[in-house]
């Protein structure tokens, strides 16, 4: 029995545990470096294919970073996994698409509020930016979609919320193909032109520092663009736009 270690775990689980509890009592940083595989191994008296494969598996979970076999560094937080394990989720249907609805609401009208307390100039500008390009985009096109999850994403980022981005930021690969498909429930010009509308609206409650309405424009997006989902036949629970 390994010293600290649990009846339930593997060596590799707990080689993983430790190399994290490692991280976070020695208050390291990212990019910071971690002790070789053959220092891992002898400080916790495992072989050094355990270490390897615990290594590997913290790396998936992009705890670490261990690229071109260099000494492993402590990652940066990202989307990547937890987007991942969303796709997952959602293709082997433990959650819906509809729960992915209503978790990115909940987020998006909260995060929107603080970014229009929280942004720079400059964030405000490309916030409106991308609206404008929405406006100007042909119906459908792909500029129109690519503007759309961007200006969705820049609004995050202006909200200085780190872990809200990120989060939201995990909804991207689920977008790439529900966004196009709540853009085609839109099927009149006055649909196009209402959506284009709210829009350009949230940006400019986040250019003039407007919390409450920024929060209530993006509840009213949410709100119409559901409503548009529930009258498409065969588009229920499909909308994220």
């Amino acid at each position: 029995m390994l010293a600290d270690s649990r009846p339930d775990e593997t060596r590799v689980q707990y080689v993983m545990r430790q190399v994290a509890d490692y991280i976070g009592k020695g208050q390291l940083k990212v990019g910071d470096q971690l002790p070789s595989e053959a220092a891992f191994g002898e400080r916790l008296g495992v072989s050094r294919p355990v270490v390897r494969e615990a290594f590997g598996a913290l790396a998936a979970l992009n705890i670490i970073d261990t690229a071109n076999g260099r000494r492993p560094r402590v990652s940066a937080l990202s989307s990547q996994t937890l987007s991942i394990s969303l796709d997952h989720a959602v293709r082997t249907e433990q959650i819906t698409v509809q729960q992915v609805w209503e978790t990115r609401r909940c987020l998006e009208t909260e995060t929107i509020a603080l970014a229009a307390v929280r942004r720079s100039d400059d964030e405000a500008r490309r916030i409106l930016d991308l609206a404008r390009t929405m406006a100007d985009a042909e119906r459908g096109s792909p500029a129109l979609i690519e503007a759309d999850i961007a200006m969705h994403k820049a609004i995050a980022d202006a909200s200085r919320n780190a872990l809200m981005a990120k989060i939201i930021g995990a909804f991207e690969p689920l977008l790439e193909s529900a966004v196009p498909a709540a853009w085609r429930t839109r099927r009149t010009d006055a649909e196009h032109a209402a959506i284009i509308a709210k829009h350009l609206e949230m940006a400019e409650t986040v250019l003039r520092r407007d919390a409450e309405a920024a929060r209530k424009a993006m509840d009213e997006h949410f709100d119409r663009a559901i409503g548009d989902m529930l009258a498409s036949s065969g588009m229920v629970g499909q909308g994220l736009s």
